[in-house]
């Protein structure tokens, strides 16, 4: 029997049964849907962090009063929340002493109530920044300037809007050179903010930027106000000899004997990346594991009606063995009737979920990431779907006696 002949049987059979077959394919079309969407959504949002963590720069590390490792129990947490905070004056201690640091520079942050005439934001991030701080990460200004290093001496009161400020404060005005206030002090936009997008419904851009040494002087006394040194070392390779120097100065400056382990932290964004990883891996596996469960269950149900077409036809089956049909022919019967379900269902979900996927990550301002090995995947799952679930039925329909399948009623 020719294989255009088998497909032409099939396809006759699967029609004959409109409402069974459509909700069958339904299964699949539903579980390759979600794992092409979960996928890409996935992919998009690991590539979004990883781009956000790898504006520190490669060349880049920030000691901070907590380290990853202060991350990994609540109590090593609260144990490091014991620690000094860091001061403006080590700053100017590495700069001075660490002979493979090109630039250094800090951040200290807080939260106020900004304001234009009437409108207000309130729960505003407002982080302090040295002047050198668009140097040493890889942030940048939309228009306008940063603050220059004369401005930050001598405590000028200047600021960079976000994104966000600038379209809620300013939908149809020029911000540069007007005057906001945050908190009780007023301040002149000099500059805007590149767009950072969102992720997870959270705006990056609800911040504004202003000189670090202002921002001690008018929040230093507040809460969220612990200093974040950035340093950025000659060059990539020389990362490791910029660490130890740094490490050698802090712990000199914060008293830790040599017997003592660090009372501050110092983090790569290499390691950022690894730590996000650890506490993300879990989560994405059960993430993706899900829908694929949604499958194993279309399956059982390709199974299961492939069950009831064999019993349906067993008389059908009974006369084609008596005229001379093989084995191998009911097999490949049943078999490929499976398999067009399966395709059948597998393509509308691959293009279901990539639509979704599009969809989903432009809500949620991720990148779009079609991924080749879900597409791979979901092609490859609906094939065994397929096979796998069709084979026994098939099996049972060509291991049939035909005298006793003619006989059935």
């Amino acid at each position: 029997m020719r294989i255009f002949d088998l497909i032409k049987i099939s396809f006759e059979a699967l029609r004959s049964h409109k409402l069974r077959t459509f909700l069958t394919i339904l299964g699949i079309v539903i579980g390759v849907t979600s794992v092409i969407t979960i996928v890409s959504i996935v992919i998009g949002m690991n590539n979004k962090v990883t781009n956000l963590i790898n504006q520190m720069g490669s060349s880049t590390f920030v000691v901070s009063k907590f380290g990853i490792g202060d991350m990994s129990s609540e109590e090593a947490y609260r144990e490091a929340f014991k620690r000094k905070r860091l001061r403006y004056r080590d700053i100017e201690a590495i700069k001075e002493g660490c002979e493979y640091c090109a630039d250094v520079g800090g951040r200290a942050i807080t939260f106020r109530q900004v304001k234009y005439k009437s409108e207000k934001l309130n729960s505003v991030v407002i982080a302090g920044v040295s002047s050198n701080f668009t140097r040493i990460t890889d942030f940048e200004i939309e228009d306008g300037r940063a603050h220059n290093q004369f401005e930050e001496e001598h405590y000028r009161q200047v600021v960079i809007l976000g994104d966000k400020i600038r379209r809620d404060l300013f939908p149809y005005s020029d911000p540069m050179g007007k005057e906001l206030k945050i908190g009780t002090h007023k301040y002149e936009v000099i500059g805007t903010a590149k767009p950072r997008g969102s992720i997870l419904g959270e705006d990056l851009d609800n911040f504004v930027l202003i000189p670090l040494t202002t921002h001690l002087k008018n929040y230093g006394s507040g809460s969220f106000r612990d200093l974040d040194i950035f340093v950025k070392a000659n060059s990539e390779e020389v990362i490791e000899d910029a660490i130890d120097q740094t490490r050698v100065i802090m712990r000199a400056r914060r008293k830790v004997d040599f017997n003592e382990s660090d009372n501050f932290g110092i983090t790569t964004s290499e390691e950022w990346l690894e730590f996000y990883g650890s506490v993300t891996k879990t989560i994405q596996i059960v993430i993706v594991g899900i829908p694929l469960i949604a499958l194993v269950v279309a399956g059982i149900v390709v199974m299961n009606i492939m069950m009831v077409s064999v019993t349906e036809r067993t008389r059908e089956i009974g006369i084609r063995k008596s005229i001379g049909a093989r084995k191998r022919h009911i097999l490949l019967q049943f078999l490929v009737e499976a398999l067009m379900m399966s395709l059948f269902g597998g393509a509308l979900g691959i293009g279901l979920g990539i639509w979704l996927a599009k969809v989903l990550a432009g809500a949620g301002d991720l990148p779009f990431v079609i991924s080749s090995a879900a597409i791979l995947g979901g092609v490859f799952i609906s094939t065994g779907i397929g096979v796998i679930f069709g084979m026994y039925p098939a099996v049972k329909g060509a291991n049939l006696d035909p005298i006793d399948a003619m006989r059935f009623e």
